[in-house]
C-alpha cells in the first residue's frame, strides 16, 4: 500500500485559498484581510505548510513577501482546485433546486441560428430539472470534443459516417446563394456551383461544415475560390454581401432568422449537395446519460413537427 504523503495531512482549502490570495494581492496582510483572518494566523498556516512540504513558499523581505517557485506551483494548483470546488458547489446547489442532470451541448452556428433555440426552449420548459450548457463550435471541433468526452451531445452537419460517433438525422436545410441587389445574377432563378467560380466570396471560417463543403467542391473544379473576406458568423456574412463585398452561401432558413437586410437577395443553389441534413451526435463508446437521452428524444420529436 502506498504510504500517505505528509502534505495531504496539512493541505486544506483554506490554506490553498490563502496561497492564491497572496499571489493575487502580492501581500500576506492584504491576502489575510480579503479572507477575513488575522495576519498572524495566516503566517502560521503558511509556516505549517512549509514545514510539511519541506520547501519555502514565501520570500520574506522588508518590503513584504513574494511567492517562491514552490509557492507559485502551489498557487497554480490551488486555483484549479478552488475552481473545481466552486463548480461542485454550483452543481450541488442546482441539485438542491431540482436540477437532475447537466448536458454539455455543442452545436454549429448553422444549428444555433436556425431551429435549435426554439427546440431547446420547448425542451427546457418541459424539463426544468435539466441544465444545458450550450457552446458554439465548428463542425470539426464538435467531432473532437465528442470523441474526447468533453461534450455530451453535438448538433452539426456531418459528411457521412464518423468513426467513434453515433449519428441521428435532425433537421434538413437548403443552401442558397446570397447576393447584393443589382448583382449580375439578379435575374437568375437558380445557380449551379460552376457558375460561381469566378465570383468574389464572403466565406465562413475553416472547420465549419459549409466552408469545408465549398472548398471541396471548388477543388473538384480545380480552382481555389477568390475569398474577399472571411467572417465568423452568418449574420456578418449577410452584412458583407449586402455591402457588395462578394457573394455567399448560407442555409435559407438562417436568413429567415436573421435581421432583415435591405438590398440582399438569394437564389437557390442547384446542386444535389445543396440539400443538407444536420445530425445529432453522441459518442459511440459510452451510453448517453438519462438527461442526454431525454434531450435526444425531444429533439428528434421536435424535428418531426410541422413548421
Amino acid at each position: 500500500m502506498k504510504a500517505r504523503r505528509p502534505l495531504l495531512d496539512h493541505l486544506n482549502l483554506s490554506t490553498l485559498k490563502l496561497i492564491a490570495a497572496i499571489e493575487r494581492e502580492g501581500s500576506l496582510s492584504r491576502a489575510a484581510a480579503t479572507l477575513h483572518i488575522v495576519p498572524s494566523a495566516a503566517s502560521r498556516r503558511i509556516t505549517q505548510l512549509e514545514a510539511a512540504m519541506g520547501s519555502a513558499l514565501l520570500d520574506r523581505t522588508a518590503r513584504g513577501v513574494e511567492l517562491t517557485a514552490a509557492g507559485l506551483s502551489v498557487a497554480r494548483y490551488a486555483r484549479a482546485m478552488i475552481d473545481d470546488v466552486e463548480a461542485l458547489d454550483d452543481e450541488l446547489q442546482n441539485l438542491q433546486a431540482g436540477v437532475s442532470g447537466r448536458i454539455r451541448l455543442v452545436a454549429s452556428i448553422s444549428a444555433i441560428v436556425q431551429h435549435l433555440p426554439q427546440d431547446l426552449a420547448l425542451f427546457l420548459h418541459q424539463h426544468p430539472s435539466i441544465k444545458i450548457e450550450l457552446a458554439e463550435h465548428t463542425s470539426a471541433d464538435i467531432v473532437e470534443l465528442l470523441l474526447q468526452d468533453r461534450a455530451d451531445v453535438g448538433v452539426f452537419v456531418a459528411e457521412g459516417d464518423i468513426p467513434g460517433l453515433t449519428l441521428q438525422p435532425y433537421r434538413s436545410e437548403r443552401l442558397v446563394v446570397i447576393r447584393p441587389a443589382g448583382h449580375r445574377f439578379a435575374k437568375r432563378k437558380r445557380l449551379r456551383f460552376d457558375q460561381l467560380l469566378e465570383e468574389e466570396w464572403v466565406e465562413l471560417p475553416p472547420g465549419t461544415a459549409l466552408a469545408m463543403r465549398v472548398a471541396k467542391e471548388a477543388l473538384k473544379h480545380g480552382v481555389k475560390l477568390r475569398t474577399r473576406i472571411q467572417v465568423k458568423g452568418m449574420d456578418s456574412c449577410s452584412r458583407m454581401v449586402q455591402c457588395g463585398l462578394g457573394i455567399g452561401l448560407l442555409p435559407q432558413a438562417s436568413l429567415e432568422q436573421q435581421a432583415q437586410f435591405p438590398n440582399l437577395a438569394f437564389v437557390p443553389l442547384d446542386e444535389p449537395w445543396a440539400h443538407r441534413v444536420s445530425s445529432l451526435a453522441v459518442s459511440a463508446h459510452s451510453q448517453p446519460t438519462p438527461a442526454s437521452r431525454t434531450l435526444l428524444q425531444a429533439l428528434m420529436y421536435a424535428s418531426k413537427l410541422p413548421g
